[in-house]
């Protein structure tokens, strides 16, 4: 990586997907807890059952729970830090970047180089021992990139390799299908607000038709109180006032 101070998202986003073998697409995801577990079982080998995790989680009440295997870790471990599992889990960008920081400097201290850390192979293991070799689906972006699996590892036989390419392509399918009606509903809401605009343009018309002519009624009398009217409406709003 980079020198501290020029380190990005990108940079600590690739630090921890080459460390654990995964494939978190942006920092929000790390809400599952996966990834930070992972760094822990590379620091600390036999400190967290990765049995205990959700290899599936996709709500925040299942990010709780792998985030609380994580907190236990922590406290087994005599780690001086707080794990904000309320703020990580709801996916805000902000608090899983600045954990994903301290973990950095955390790991950092601890060990710089972590060789021969087979995160992939890890979760594997975890997973088969959860499912009992029954074949499931893992979160997409727990599974390394196809052309990753082709150099990194000999003893993941074609048969794995198989499975792991076919689920990469199913829940990418299924992420399209979630945008494509993300968008739709996206594009429905927008319809409504430009509808909803064109009613507020046509209602502010008529009650300018309708205060414009007043005026003109009101300016034909030299009134005290017909006075008083002409400058409420020729008064400017507080809000368009200068300051």
């Amino acid at each position: 990586m980079k020198s501290h101070n020029n380190q990005g998202r990108q940079d600590f986003l690739q630090w921890i997907n080459e460390l654990t073998e995964c494939d978190y697409p942006k920092v929000e995801l790390l809400s599952d807890g996966i990834g930070y577990c992972q760094i822990i079982d590379a620091l600390h080998p036999g400190a967290i059952y990765l049995s205990k995790l959700n290899f599936m989680a996709r709500f925040p009440d299942e990010y709780t729970k792998n985030l609380k295997v994580l907190d236990d870790a922590f406290s087994k471990l005599k780690i001086d830090k707080v794990v904000p599992i309320d703020k990580l889990s709801k996916c805000k960008f902000q608090d899983n970047m600045a954990f994903l920081q301290w973990m950095y400097n955390y790991a950092s201290k601890i060990n710089t180089f972590i060789k021969n850390y087979r995160g992939y192979s890890r979760r594997l293991e975890a997973f088969e021992k959860q499912h009992h070799g029954r074949y499931t689906q893992m979160s997409a972006h727990l599974i390394p990139n196809t052309e990753f699996l082709k150099f990194k590892q000999t003893d993941i036989d074609g048969r794995t390799f198989l499975k792991v390419e076919s689920t990469k392509i199913q829940q990418a399918e299924e992420v399209i299908k979630e945008l494509e009606i993300d968008i739709k509903n996206k594009m429905d809401y927008n319809w409504k607000l430009i509808y909803a605009l064109d009613d507020l343009q046509y209602q502010r018309d008529i009650l300018f038709g309708l205060l414009t002519k007043i005026d003109q009624c009101v300016q034909k009398n030299n009134d005290p109180t017909a006075i008083k009217m002409h400058n409420v409406i020729m008064e400017e709003p507080i809000d368009f006032s200068e300051k």
